[in-house]
């Protein structure tokens, strides 16, 4: 089912009417009538090698993935965009986006090469090649969605899961940047280039809750700026879900999607997994997350979640202390931002943001 065709952002168009030839959701797609020969050509022409043929792997919000099964050697992976408006801006943006990401993935695979993230082996960035939007090739990463293999995980798999997800975790962490912002590019020396959380445009009309002082003052005293360590910039995956998260033999075997990061302090870079949260909007009695999707069976029981949290911190700690620390200092921080954000989307947010507040506050007293 196509997503909703109700989008209003400044660089792409709703989903059914997006240009691209790969647009999935567009009126009368069909995959066989995608004339895929000047993919496999550009392949050969930036690789070597021949491809067999392309078959249709995944689709999200902003690409379709296809697996190119090769002549010799494994199969490869083809990262498409196709979803961004063609005014001279939104395609800039829609070329530095998937450029940000090839910078990350080549500085995570440096830094924590046990974080098994894709590795981009070629690109072509430019608007008009010859396969008609900007793309990169891949490694093919096997596994399940962490979505579909959840519901099927014994409980001492789930336990082996979660540790191992720990172990990337703490990975990505460790990932030091020089400045808060986004991830621009690696110079010639493979030095991170730090620029805006968001080019172009802020997205969320946050000045709305800046304004409220029990807020704004609760802000300022939970920063913690008692421990230099905890403002020290890490690497942070902002897409770090369920859907985005392979599962092989009980451990991860993949983490997709790196388009969507950020550099953030580290008590902000520190969090447990979303699908163990039951804070902050995850807490049921504000009704923000429903743990309906993509299925009611891939998100634990509370209790069930409650010793996944205390795996999931026990094996992070044995790597990195500094990792612990962040997540139990920057709690209340990363629950506040959380709920501000909410709240610009909704009256049911703001009223949760007033509620938690409350409740934090006379926590903080007692």
């Amino acid at each position: 089912m196509p997503p909703p065709d109700t989008n209003t952002h400044p660089f792409y168009v709703p989903f059914s009417r997006a240009p691209m030839k790969y647009n999935p959701f567009r009126p009368g797609y069909k995959q066989e009538d995608i004339d895929m020969q000047p993919l496999s050509e550009a392949v050969s022409n930036l690789l070597g090698g021949e491809v067999v043929r392309a078959v249709l792997l995944g689709r999200g919000f902003f690409n379709v993935v296809y697996e190119l099964e090769m002549r010799t050697g494994p199969p490869l992976v083809a990262r498409i965009q196709w979803n961004f408006k063609a005014d001279p801006v939104s395609s800039s943006w829609a070329v530095e986006k998937m450029s940000r990401e090839i910078a990350v993935l080549e500085l995570v695979q440096r830094v924590s090469p046990h974080v098994p993230a894709p590795r981009v082996l070629a690109c072509d960035l430019a608007l008009n090649n010859s396969v008609g939007a900007p793309f990169t090739i891949m490694n093919r990463l096997y596994g399940e969605d962490q979505w579909m293999a959840w519901p099927k995980l014994s409980a001492d798999d789930k336990i082996t899961f979660v540790k191992s997800l720990a172990t990337s975790t703490v990975g990505i962490f460790n990932v030091r940047l020089p400045s808060i912002g986004s991830l621009e590019k690696l110079t010639s020396d493979g030095l991170p280039v730090i620029g805006s959380i968001l080019p172009h445009t802020t997205l969320l009309p946050v000045e709305q809750c800046a304004t409220l002082e029990q807020i704004h003052t609760l802000a300022i005293s939970v920063i913690p700026r008692d421990d230099p360590a905890m403002l020290i910039p890490v690497l942070v995956h902002l897409d770090f879900n369920n859907r985005n998260i392979m599962i092989k033999d009980a451990t991860v075997s993949g983490i997709l999607d790196w388009e969507s990061h950020s550099s953030l302090p580290a008590c902000l870079g520190a969090t447990y997994p979303d699908f163990i949260r039951y804070d902050g909007t995850y807490d049921p009695k504000y009704g923000i997350q429903t743990r309906l999707m993509p299925t009611k069976e891939c998100w634990p029981t509370q209790d069930e979640a409650d010793t996944l949290r205390d795996v999931f911190r026990e094996a992070a700690g044995a790597l990195s202390s500094d990792f612990v620390r962040a997540l139990y200092k920057g709690e209340i921080l990363r629950q506040l931002l959380e709920l501000v954000s909410c709240s610009t989307c909704s009256t049911e947010g703001m009223q949760a943001l007033f509620t938690w507040e409350q409740e934090i506050a006379k926590s903080r007293v007692s």
